[in-house]
């Protein structure tokens, strides 16, 4: 805080006050619910009365847990945390509300990103956070074999979608689901289908987005737990087809696609800029003519939250460094016809990538 120059730091539940304090909680809504931080290292938490006893399990000794009733409100209690301070980070995923609120009580301080400070602590994963990431990566690598051959002609999206869940929790039942995509043909040309009853069809190319969360442990005054909403992630896109795809394209398309993630790995390195990553992957999708149709970034962070820095996008010189985590995954959409995309996660070495999932196959698998 003192080397960005905040005096203040306001968070509120989410990845970021669960990553430094193990709390998380998903009912405050509009009650204010707050960590603040002082660069003196004095702490603070604001919290409705009918939440002291879960924050107190987490609270550090030292730090004051301030309740509020929904007669008083909190607007008294968050003035006072804040005090003088001149210069505020503000929590970057809190309720736009809370924000007009600290204005209101703090007109005069100038407001920060939260993410200002925290980033650099997030960015670099140390070996736990590795190891769980690695245990998440492994989870999803162990269903892909099943996972296409659940792709048969005239099933469903949402059918193929509920084996799918199931068929993750039976690799680890102590884990969570992240998220899933099922987009089947025409379909598979929109990057985030929202996975519905379509069946599918002879020939139909699908792609299969999905992805775990291993709960982090956390420890309380009364022992361990584990998270509910945050934990290590894994985040993995296969595409596949019902027998061999009927789009003559199709294998092409995914041929190109796969030497694109695989010029955009070979270039993972320390000292290497996330654009230069996303230009390797982009050239040589351009070079074959679908440059218009490689609709989004190359690859996005991944941690305790499925999207999080470093972004692998045009115009971003962040430098990579060790320990930084993403995914790698291109690829194209012809609408109206299919997609491909091939994800998976790396790791930044002393050297190369490190590999989080097994390697994407380099020839589009189908169902029988």
């Amino acid at each position: 805080m003192k080397s960005a120059g905040v005096d203040c730091l306001l968070l509120t539940p989410g990845a970021d006050m669960f990553y430094l304090t193990g709390f998380e909680h998903g009912h405050a809504m509009e009650r204010l619910l707050a960590l603040v931080l002082r660069a003196d290292g004095s702490a603070q938490w604001i919290v409705p009365a009918m939440n002291v006893p879960q924050v107190e399990d987490f609270a550090q000794s030292g730090e004051s847990v301030r309740g509020w009733t929904d007669a008083d409100w909190y607007l008294p209690a968050l003035k006072s945390a804040v005090g003088d301070a001149k210069t505020i980070a503000f929590d970057d995923d809190a309720r736009s509300a809370f924000l007009l609120d600290l204005m209101a009580v703090a007109p005069h301080a100038k407001l920060r990103r939260a993410s200002e400070v925290l980033q650099g602590l997030r960015l670099i994963k140390d070996h736990a956070e590795l190891a769980l990431l690695r245990k998440a990566g492994a989870q999803v690598d162990s269903v892909i074999t099943a996972a296409v051959a659940l792709c048969r002609a005239g099933r469903t999206e949402s059918e193929i979608d509920e084996d799918l869940k199931a068929l993750m929790l039976s690799a680890d039942p102590a884990s969570a689901i992240a998220f899933t995509i099922v987009a089947s043909g025409p379909n598979s040309a929109l990057p985030h289908h929202e996975t519905a009853h379509r069946k599918l069809q002879q020939g139909d190319v699908i792609i299969l987005d999905f992805g775990t969360r291993i709960g982090a442990p956390v420890e309380t005054k009364h022992g361990p737990a584990l998270s509910r909403a945050y934990g290590y992630q894994s985040d993995i896109t296969v595409t596949c087809a019902v027998g061999e795809p009927a789009d003559r394209d199709a294998k092409k398309v995914y041929d190109i696609v796969w030497q694109a993630q695989q010029a955009a790995i070979a270039l993972v390195r320390p000292g290497v800029t996330c654009e230069q990553v996303d230009a390797a992957a982009r050239k040589v999708i351009e070079a074959a003519g679908y440059g218009p149709q490689f609709l989004h970034r190359t690859g996005h962070g991944l941690g305790i939250q499925g999207h999080e820095p470093p972004f692998i996008r045009p115009g971003n010189s962040q430098v990579l460094e060790k320990g930084m985590v993403f995914s790698i995954e291109p690829g194209v959409y012809l609408a109206g016809r299919f997609g491909v995309r091939l994800e998976i996660i790396v790791a930044v070495g002393a050297s190369t990538a490190e590999l989080i999932n097994k390697v994407s196959a380099q020839q589009m698998p189908h169902s029988e």
